[in-house]
């Protein structure tokens, strides 16, 4: 009788049934293979072994019940082969995401797709990830049209009730109400070693889940902006910024006593972290970076600043706005954007980017932020002289931080902030194409220093490499003809930076010395023709910290609605606060601590979620008002 029933409610076992799983079980356990490789998952843990047995259970349940609606209900085997080739689809997109960027489809790179140029992500791996994809649905295809009998005779209810039952394991486990992990362990009579990362089971959790729920979660998910509220409520809230560390609220710095700074211009290098750098990755030759390596560059260098957000204008956001949530952000104004601040000051505020104004919709975003000019493409291809510049992702680095320089030097005497944006060392292929220009060649150093892999990730991480290297040339030379014209005086301020660190990729795990980790550090050094102030620069900071440290720098009331603290300050207390799907982790002082913004577990992490959802800011004097 037991057995009469447990048959009742499992699939159709039939050879012809099980067939049908065969392609996407390849493309499965791709994904799982570049998903350990891209994220650094703990291959040597009961959680890692349970996830890939549900996600493959979750992702065939799901599968297969498809095609036996299709052709049980449409009585048609096409629909079963369009719903076969989608399906497979969006698998083939995750894997693509998390080998270009370590996660999974999200509603942010749906909202940028129409504004996107996907054609340049599209390396050696990525086209053999095509070809996979194309086999298993013709493999599907066949197999589909081959037992189409055999597929009518599955139960679509108990394929149905089975999908309902691993939806609802996931979300049991997330009210810790059952924890599966602590079930098999017990069973097996063995114990689970080593120290566990809350994040990790959060990316678990995404790689497993089904890509339909993935893509119905891209497309109906709404980001909110932040709730708008007045300074003085963070008075009730002093608890909970206490017990964070968190530097939100009114401040005052000791003044630096700096002449002021008329001129300001922050080369924000795409992609670029920190542990692509000799010397803070002694595991790479001196040869690749020997402007970032010098003296006076090492003795400026803050070597502790971590990346809060990525890709560029997430990235950007957080810098500029000094909040962590990215999410609202991109969605809503940005009244503390620091930009805004600049501007009120009088300062003419540029963008000069190598890429289109119209990629990804930058001149919205930039515009948004504050900036009053946004140069970009468009705006080279008019010049004759740079036009032969303009290729690939736009304008050759070295060329757009000549027309920063000639920027400068035609604004003598004005307030002016320029940001730069380039693409040269853009993720995941850096430009080899450079016309005219010239460059030493890459040293035979920086290639050996790269650790044979699998596949095409050598060669990719050999491309980062120079990438680097000639990054690290035009800066240098870019540094030096400043000097050379008199620009970087006492009233210029020059910021070396990042917009984010390289996204997560096979690729770097070739590079020697560089961590596993979503949010890596990034560069961030400050020169001046006059002496700045000494600091400790190996403590934590972050992109919260950076519009705080502009502001310091010029002496500037510092918005209590503000994560971060000046670099420079030495009563600073901001932490470094990162959002991973829905974990927010706070770090300070050595000690992370994760929460569920969806399920805060605490008074404390409902407070918290409250800051991370608003806006704090000074109300505004009347225009009126005498």
């Amino acid at each position: 009788m037991i057995k009469s029933e447990l048959k009742r409610w499992t699939p159709n076992s039939k050879l012809g049934v099980w067939l049908q799983a065969l392609p996407l079980s390849v493309l499965f356990v791709f994904l799982w293979v570049t998903a350990h490789d891209a994220l650094g998952l703990m291959l040597g843990t009961v959680k890692f072994w349970e996830y890939v047995l549900y996600g493959w259970v979750y992702s065939v349940t799901a599968y297969l019940a498809g095609l036996a609606i299709s052709v049980k209900y449409f009585k048609a085997r096409w629909p079963a082969v369009v719903y076969a080739w989608f399906y497979l689809f969006l698998n083939a997109v995750n894997i693509g995401m998390l080998y270009s960027t370590g996660t999974v489809l999200t509603p942010y790179f749906l909202r940028i797709a129409d504004s996107t140029n996907w054609l340049m992500y599209c390396t050696e791996w990525i086209w053999i990830l095509a070809g996979v994809f194309v086999v298993c649905g013709l493999m599907a295809s066949y197999c589909i049209y081959k037992f189409t009998d055999t597929l009518k005779q599955v139960r679509v209810r108990d394929l149905l009730t089975l999908l309902i039952l691993l939806w609802a394991i996931v979300q049991v486990s997330k009210h810790n109400l059952i924890h599966p992990t602590t079930i098999l362990i017990k069973a097996a009579g063995q114990r689970e070693v080593g120290v566990w990362q809350p994040t990790q089971t959060e990316t678990l959790r995404q790689v497993a889940d089904n890509p339909l729920i993935i893509l119905g979660r891209a497309l109906l998910t709404r980001w909110q902006p932040l709730k708008i509220r007045p300074a003085g409520d963070l008075a009730a809230m002093s608890d909970t910024i206490r017990e964070w560390h968190l530097a939100l609220g009114p401040r005052q710095y000791q003044p630096l006593g700096l002449k002021p700074f008329n001129r300001i211009v922050v080369f924000a290098t795409e992609s670029l972290s920190l542990k692509f750098l000799w010397p803070y990755n002694t595991n790479l030759p001196p040869e690749i970076s020997p402007f970032y390596g010098s003296t006076d560059i090492t003795s400026s260098m803050f070597v502790n600043y971590k990346c809060v957000a990525l890709p560029t204008q997430p990235g950007l956001a957080v810098t500029y706005n000094s909040h962590p949530n990215v999410r609202s952000l991109l969605t809503g104004g940005a009244d503390l954007s620091l930009v805004k601040f600049l501007k009120a000051q009088g300062y003419e505020t540029y963008v000069l980017m190598s890429c289109s104004e119209t990629f990804l919709n930058n001149k919205r975003f930039f515009i948004n932020l504050g900036f009053q000019h946004v140069l970009g493409a468009e705006t080279w291809e008019k010049d004759p002289k740079l036009r032969p510049f303009v290729e690939g992702w736009g304008l050759m680095d070295r060329m757009l931080y000549d027309a920063a320089l000639n920027l400068l030097a035609t604004n003598q005497g004005k307030k002016i902030f320029i940001h730069v944006c380039n693409t040269d060392t853009h993720s995941p292929k850096p430009r080899k194409f450079f016309g005219s220009l010239e460059y030493p060649p890459v040293p035979d150093s920086v290639q050996k220093s790269v650790v044979a892999g699998m596949g095409d990730a050598d060669d990719q991480a050999c491309d980062i490499l120079g990438g680097i290297f000639r990054h690290d040339y035009d800066m240098g030379l870019t540094i030096r003809r400043m000097r050379e014209r008199q620009l970087l005086g006492e009233d210029t301020l020059v910021v070396l930076t990042a917009d984010h660190n390289f996204p997560m990729t096979r690729a770097l795990d070739e590079i020697p010395g560089y961590p596993k980790g979503f949010f890596r550090n990034l560069p961030l050094a400050f020169l001046s023709g006059q002496p700045l102030p000494d600091a400790d620069r190996k403590v934590l900071h972050s992109q919260l910290d950076f519009a705080p440290t502009i502001m310091h720098l010029l002496g500037q009331p510092i918005p209590p609605g503000w994560w971060g603290d000046s670099v420079f300050a030495t009563n600073r207390s901001a932490p470094d606060v990162t959002r991973f799907n829905d974990q927010l982790t706070v770090e300070s002082g050595g000690t992370a601590k994760s929460i569920s913004i969806s399920e805060p577990n605490s008074e404390s992490a409902s407070n918290l979620v409250v800051l991370f959802q608003s806006l704090y800011v000074e109300p505004r004097p009347l225009e009126n008002s005498p």
